[in-house]
């Protein structure tokens, strides 16, 4: 049983999550415990790995079982993209129905290729740097609210028993099904455009999920399994997210971070950013990208929330965990 937090001297680290990853490396079957860069308290630590075994903690997966990050392809040619008109066209939007983003931190984002690191690799995955691409964060919405009610309250499930079964049947309803809202996310806003689109996806990676390999289970909580070839993790908006190519190390316990992982409880960003910034301040970030969302989430996304995704990656790349491929810079974030 251990505990490995992966960090570096510039990366700030919350004192409550590490205790909190203590705790639950003490819990029976539990061999080890890895935070990773966005490491952060919330109701279990959100940035971690926990690997187990003969017994699983299906509340240390939570409620939206199968969240995750798809990039797509729009095949839409960026000289044709109009901020102005995808800003217009998307505040007078709500998605109403079978698929819906969700609230918090969940986004879909146009984005372009800033950046590539490695040409190779950017051409197996078919990026191209002339075309509009949007990256969508959201999981499994009320289907893995459900699944959480009805085993929040049970501290562990044996393997091999009737109710961890029964578990693993609905976690992979809920994996499909999150899978699939992402999907129908982009292509209903796409239809709001009222633009010619083909999408076409190019990584989905999961964060929130229950893995298993050689004996083991892996509870992802807020941390994509590096097992993946290729994923993205994606920065607060009005900063970059970037595209990486996976190194699995066991000392990570083959995870890599899912993004840059919040900095501020959100009863305290709008204290702490009414008075610096106007509400129609916080609409157009540092990289000139366009945000549309609720007042509240104006203040609770706000870039200064989260932590420097430059640390992450930094920090990624000093523990051979990824090697870039290419640097996403949004253009206009949708969160309602």
């Amino acid at each position: 049983m251990g505990i490995k937090i992966i960090r570096n001297n510039k990366l700030w680290m919350e004192e409550e999550a590490i205790l909190h990853l203590e705790k639950i490396a003490h819990f029976d079957g539990v061999e080890d415990v890895v935070g990773l860069p966005d490491l952060h308290e919330s109701k279990v630590p959100v940035g971690m790995t926990v690997k187990s075994k003969d017994v699983i903690y299906p509340f240390l997966i939570g409620n939206d079982i199968g969240c995750g990050m798809s990039l797509f392809d729009t095949n839409i040619k960026l000289k044709k993209f109009n901020t102005e008109k995808y800003v217009k066209k998307l505040s007078n939007t709500k998605l109403i129905g079978k698929y819906s983003i969700g609230g918090g931190n969940h986004f879909a984002e146009y984005q372009k290729i800033e950046k590539i690191f490695n040409k190779e690799e950017a051409k197996k995955i078919n990026l191209h740097q002339n075309h509009l691409f949007m990256l969508v964060h959201s999981g499994s919405r009320k289907l893995g609210d459900n699944i959480y009610r009805e085993y929040a309250s049970l501290e562990g499930l044996t393997v091999g028993s009737r109710e961890f079964k029964k578990y693993l049947v609905l976690h992979q309803k809920a994996v499909e099904y999150a899978r699939e809202n992402r999907i129908g996310v982009v292509n209903a806003l796409m239809d709001k455009i009222e633009v010619k689109y083909d999408n076409h996806l190019i990584i989905d990676c999961m964060h929130n999920y229950l893995g298993y390999d050689d004996g083991y289970f892996y509870h992802h909580k807020g941390s994509i399994s590096a097992r993946s070839e290729y994923a993205v993790i994606a920065g607060s908006r009005g900063s970059y997210s970037y595209v990486v190519k996976c190194i699995p190390t066991e000392e990570t316990l083959f995870s890599i971070s899912h993004g840059s992982g919040r900095k501020w409880a959100r009863n305290l960003c709008k204290g702490r950013l009414e008075t610096k910034y106007k509400k129609d301040e916080l609409k157009t970030t540092k990289l000139k990208s366009q945000v549309i969302c609720d007042n509240q989430l104006l203040y609770e996304e706000a870039t200064e929330a989260y932590k420097d995704i430059e640390d992450v990656i930094d920090t990624l790349l000093e523990y051979k965990t990824i090697e870039l491929v290419a640097r996403l810079k949004p253009l206009v974030t949708y969160k309602c």
